[in-house]
């Protein structure tokens, strides 16, 4: 059994009069079997003893990041002998410390409960596998607890993984005609949204609630008394049904700026406005005689109320509520679905079948087995697939693009399962491997791939190193196996190009990401969806359509609002239309456009307006809000970004310009 007196030899950088006696007196070798053990009570008192010594203000003989390491040093000796103190232990470390707030410490350090979304048993069974003094300890302390640099990168190299690259395995050929695809995601429907309730809140959760409030008064200057809410909704045929007038009953005067019933700026939507962008989707098909082949939705059910507001029947019925509302409104259109981070319950996390924490979250696997096999999504035979692969599958669409789901909560930095054993095993959840193993499978077959995620890989969500295997792996199997890759999560419409090279000339260009326009608003977007045309023997994107709904003219009209087409993606960055009809919007169109940010203020302003569907908080690029779209646009992983906006000449400052 490891016990604290040998974890501490291990700190050599720990000062002797920082690590009190008492503390291994009371965990001596002996102690689980002399009968006469240390109580509960003094087992934790001499914890803190031990860590308030190491953090006390004039020890500057170590570093913040040693103390971080050293902090989960003794908390994986307790979490081996008395797992169930480190809940306690670890709040009051993070409240004295001020690591977090006092209410987020408790919240994530608290045990799982199914009434709040709290995480603290998770870490428990982190800290029993991670070796704090590896690359493990590095990513926790800088993601988890922001105590260290993040660390230089460990060597990655999937090569091995995969045979060398034969062109003759996979060509790309055109053809004359197109099919329609629907991209939608980030519905993160909020189930007690309350019309008349604060939007502009200063509580620590969402606004637009029932528990959301400005703690400042109210200034004399604020006149809402002329809002008006009405309980609408859409009946079961779908239609809209404006309903009766609520405004005595939720709003009083002391709310700043009232929430009106079809959304706000700062909140998730309530299933209103959900229903009201997929009744567009459904009523656009109609209108324009046309149908989407299949839709791809990129995760994100629930809604980003503070966590102790989020339980787990919550958790279930958000999702069960937009997996309903896809249904209904797309009857005929198979919807494959991601998880997002949002999407799970303790929020974030996901255990793998190595860690032996894999019961915890089986139900989640199990429910959306069960609802994508039984909407007649997903083949039934897929239903042990979605379930191994925590949630992730690969289906062929009767358009013969097959797609691949990954769960992207297996490389998210918020999930305390990604951190174990970081150096010897990349893969703890599988994941690469299934990805390598399909996209091997279907360059022979020269079958054409989509890789749909939540987490784009550049995000600052996703861990370095998982970072750098989807690089290589994208590279490797792109353009002509993996000819789309699907995103979610930022709120903001993206794309991303991956060069061959780090001098990122348009001729280098191997492929781009497309990052989804989301329906929630939260945080000042407008409401928006996609649809793309798809070359049928390619299967690559020939051009893509954006709808958005001008939410703020819903704040003092009541009728159903109207959704507008916003651009498509072939005229707006090819103003000139020197691109030619039957080329692909492939990476060589997308790098060009990163160019064009690059070099002119106009292409940048127009990036800005589409990244908020032209809500009123548009970043202004001549006042320098803009600086770093270059940086995006041309990083296809967040390694690659950080490198990107460390070089200061890639900072673009469109005022001097």
């Amino acid at each position: 059994m490891l016990l604290l007196p040998a974890i501490l030899a291990l700190i050599p950088f720990v000062a002797a009069s920082a690590v009190p006696s008492e503390l291994s007196e009371l965990l001596s070798d002996d102690w689980p079997l002399n009968g006469k053990g240390p109580t509960d009570k003094q087992i934790v008192q001499q914890t803190m003893n031990t860590l308030e010594s190491l953090y006390k203000k004039n020890n500057t003989v170590i570093d913040a990041c040693t103390k971080c390491k050293s902090t989960l040093e003794i908390g994986k000796a307790i979490s081996l002998t008395k797992p169930e103190l480190i809940p306690e232990i670890f709040i009051k470390w993070c409240t004295d410390n001020k690591i977090a707030t006092a209410a987020n410490c408790k919240t994530i350090y608290s045990r799982n409960t199914i009434t709040a979304s709290r995480t603290g048993t998770d870490f428990t069974n982190m800290l029993q596998q991670i070796d704090p003094w590896s690359v493990d300890g590095d990513y926790l302390c800088y993601y988890k607890m922001s105590q260290c640099p993040l660390p230089e990168m460990p060597k990655v190299d999937l090569s091995s993984w995969w045979p060398p690259k034969n062109e003759s395995n996979a060509t790309l050929e055109y053809g004359t005609e197109t099919f329609n695809v629907l991209h939608i995601s980030d519905f993160h429907v909020e189930l007690d949204y309350l019309p008349g309730s604060e939007s502009n809140c200063t509580n620590n959760g969402m606004c637009c609630t029932g528990h959301s409030y400005n703690k400042n008064a109210k200034p004399a200057s604020l006149n809402t008394s002329s809002y008006e809410f009405f309980e609408s909704y859409y009946n079961e045929d779908g239609e809209f049904v404006k309903g009766h007038d609520i405004t005595n009953e939720n709003y009083n005067e002391s709310v700043w700026l009232p929430a009106t019933e079809f959304g706000s700026y700062t909140c998730d939507p309530p299933e209103l406005l959900v229903n009201s962008s997929l009744k567009s989707i459904a009523e656009f098909q109609k209108k324009n005689n046309m149908t989407f082949d299949f839709a791809i939705f990129t995760g994100d059910m629930v809604d980003h109320d503070e966590l102790e507001w989020t339980n787990y029947d919550m958790t279930i019925k958000s999702q069960e509520t937009v997996m309903r509302d896809l249904k209904k409104y797309l009857p005929d259109i198979p919807v494959f679905s991601v998880l997002g981070n949002h999407d799970t319950f303790p929020y974030g996390q996901i255990a793998s079948h190595a860690s032996g924490h894999e019961n915890l979250y089986t139900w989640n696997d199990e429910l959306f087995a069960d609802l994508w096999v039984g909407y007649d999504w997903l083949p039934f035979d897929h239903y042990e697939q979605i379930k191994k692969h925590y949630t992730g599958y690969s289906v062929v669409t009767k358009s013969g693009v097959k797609v691949i789901a990954v769960n992207s909560n297996t490389y998210y930095q918020k999930n305390y399962y990604s951190y174990n054993n970081m150096t010897d095993n990349i893969d703890p959840f599988g994941t690469l491997k299934f990805i390598v193993d399909e996209l091997v499978e279907s360059e022979a077959k020269n079958e054409k791939v989509w890789i749909i995620a939540h987490i784009p890989f550049v995000d600052y969500d996703t861990l370095p190193m998982q970072a750098e295997a989807y690089k290589q792996i994208v590279t490797r199997f792109s353009p002509t196996t993996i000819t789309g890759l699907f995103f979610g999560h930022t709120h903001q419409d993206q794309f991303n190009v991956l060069y061959a090279h780090d001098n990122k000339t348009i001729d280098d260009a191997i492929m781009n990401t497309w990052i989804d326009l989301t329906v929630t608003p939260l945080s000042h977007y407008n409401p928006g969806w996609r649809y793309y045309e798809v070359d049928t023997k390619s299967k690559n994107v020939m051009n893509s359509y954006n709808y958005y709904m001008k939410l703020n003219e819903t704040f003092t009209n009541h009728d159903e609002p109207e959704w507008l087409f916003e651009y498509s993606a072939r005229e707006a960055y090819d103003v000139n239309g020197t691109w030619p009809k039957t080329s692909p919007l492939n990476g060589t169109f997308w790098a060009h456009a990163a160019e064009n940010i690059k070099e002119e203020m106009s292409a940048a302003q127009t990036y800005s307006d589409f990244l908020y569907r032209k809500s009123p908080y548009v970043p202004d690029c001549s006042k320098g809000k803009c600086s770093t779209f270059y940086c995006y646009v041309s990083s296809f992983n967040i390694n690659e970004y950080n490198k990107c906006i460390a070089n200061k000449e890639n900072i673009i400052n469109y005022e001097s310009k």
